[in-house]
């Protein structure tokens, strides 16, 4: 199944090093408007690495907006909106950590997971090894992105992090 990948996880992954690890998954989409959230001084060279890892750029269409609208719910951003409504309509498993957008791809039957999803599959298909994923999942525990302790918690058993 192809990956459609929302700023959060690509900002993760930016962090970790590890946009190539997530390209060996599967193949990787990201929206245009998605890709301008990952443009911020704390990772200047963030969307040039995600382009040169292999993620594919797709172009936001203008009617997509009016069909994504539809789905509004919350505090959805548009971005959010226009990723659940590629990924509904494209069958894509999309990539996220925000909570809402999570809630809105289970009800309506939209495959999604998240950063440590990514860090599982890796270690799972030995795409990278266990020490250097434990390594990223220091790294991202300092940098208070917001993953749920408990499931850190078993992903670091898992892989034997000390």
């Amino acid at each position: 199944m192809i990956l459609l990948s929302d700023a959060n996880v690509l900002i993760d992954l930016g962090h970790v090093q590890g946009l190539d690890i997530l390209c060996q998954l599967e193949t990787v989409e990201v929206l245009d408007v998605v890709l301008e959230e990952c443009d911020h001084p704390s990772q200047p060279e963030l969307i040039t690495k995600i382009l040169e890892a292999g993620i594919q750029l797709i172009e936001t269409k203008v009617d997509w907006l009016q069909a994504a609208k539809a789905y509004r719910q919350g505090n959805l951003s548009s971005p959010d909106l226009l990723n659940f409504y590629y990924a509904k309509t494209y069958k894509r498993l999309l990539l996220t950590n925000e909570k809402p957008l999570r809630t809105l791809c289970q009800q309506q039957n939209v495959t999604v997971h998240g950063t440590l999803w990514v860090i599982q599959e890796a270690y799972q298909r030995q795409l990278s090894p266990p020490a250097t994923l434990c390594q990223w999942l220091k790294t991202l525990s300092s940098l208070d992105r917001r993953l749920p302790k408990q499931v850190i918690n078993q992903l670091k058993d898992t892989l034997g992090c000390s």
